[in-house]
Parts: C-alpha cells; sequence; structure tokens
C-alpha cells in the first residue's frame, strides 16, 4: 500500500498539474492492466494536494510501465466451466489515514479471469476476520452479478464459490445468525 508523506513538500501548481495529468492517463491504462490498478488507485487518492513523495510514486509506476510496456491478457480455449470462482482477500486496516481495510477479488471463469476489483471497505473493520468476511460478502456479490449477466447471455451457471484464506472469514459465513459477533454492519449479514 502507498503510505501517504504528509509531510513532504507539497507540488507547485505546474508540477502538481503535470502528476494529475500523468496520473490520468495511468488510470485509462489500469482498466487493460490490472498490474497497475492498485498503485494508480491510491496514488488518485492523494490528487488533491499531491507533494513530492507522491511525484516520486508515479515515477515509479512510470519506470515499470516502461519496462513492462506490454501486458497481454489470453483467453486460451477451455471447456465451458459449471461455475464461477471469486478469489478475495483483505488487508486490515491498511489505508493509514482513515484506518479502513482494502478489499480485493478476482472473479474467474473457469481460467479466465473476467474481473478484478479492489477498494476501500466503506466499514471500518475491528479485527483482521471482520475485513476478511467484509471481502468475502463484496466478493459473492461480485460473483452473483456475474452469474445474472451470464444468464442474460444465456449462458447458465451452476455455482458460485467464493474462496479466502482466512478461516475466521469462514466460519462468519458458515454460521446461521450473528452468534458472538455483535458489531458486524448489518449491510453484510445477507
Amino acid at each position: 500500500a502507498v503510505e501517504p508523506d504528509l509531510q513532504a513538500e507539497p507540488l507547485d501548481a505546474e508540477t502538481a498539474t503535470l502528476f494529475r495529468s500523468t496520473l490520468m492517463r495511468f488510470a485509462y491504462l489500469s482498466i487493460d492492466r490490472i498490474d497497475i490498478a492498485e498503485s494508480v488507485k491510491m496514488l488518485a487518492r492523494r490528487m488533491v494536494a499531491p507533494n513530492v513523495a507522491d511525484m516520486q510514486r508515479l515515477k515509479r509506476v512510470a519506470r515499470y510501465v516502461k519496462g513492462r510496456s506490454r501486458c497481454v491478457t489470453t483467453f486460451a480455449p477451455q471447456k465451458a466451466p459449471r461455475g464461477i470462482r471469486i478469489e478475495v482477500d483483505s488487508d486490515f486496516a491498511g489505508d493509514l489515514e482513515s484506518r479502513r481495510s482494502t478489499s480485493g477479488r478476482i472473479v474467474l471463469h473457469g481460467d479466465h479471469v473476467i474481473r478484478a476489483a479492489s477498494g476501500l471497505q466503506s466499514t471500518i473493520s475491528l479485527s483482521s476476520g471482520e475485513a476478511e468476511y467484509y471481502a468475502a460478502v463484496q466478493g459473492a456479490s461480485d460473483g452473483l452479478g456475474v452469474q445474472s449477466l451470464l444468464r442474460d447471455w444465456g449462458i447458465e451457471v451452476a455455482q458460485v464459490t467464493v474462496a479466502t484464506d482466512s478461516t475466521a472469514a469462514q466460519g462468519f459465513a458458515g454460521r446461521r445468525g450473528v452468534g458472538k459477533l455483535r458489531h458486524v454492519a448489518t449491510r453484510y449479514l445477507w
């Protein structure tokens, strides 16, 4: 995660404009380049008041893209998969300013990545298990959305599977009712 250096010197107006312009060009690229999407998203949070440290991070992304100018996504032939698999992960309180966690998820149809996304969770988690559970719920929501989209296209998907590396999140999700969970946001209890 990009840790903001709030003590760094702010950029002058001309350099700040260059920062914003270059960053938005990378944002356009990140639609197809999931390898830079997270870095671009983290830098975009600093667009209001970029500083010298943010410009250094942007230059690092530019050097990465220059060194890896091509990113090819290949969809090899495969038998029709029976379901959709969503792999999710989360960092606990990764945003140093707001203490919110970031959820990441990848939606797979067979071996093909059809969606990759990450974003800050709107609710502040009180434990890593809770953050992972919120990521799993967001992943399940994405999976059901993709399943509905495929159904609209005439492609029937038998199952949606969410995979997480957190046993706490698996325990939360497999439970009936809230049990001893007292602080989980109600919108995640579906």
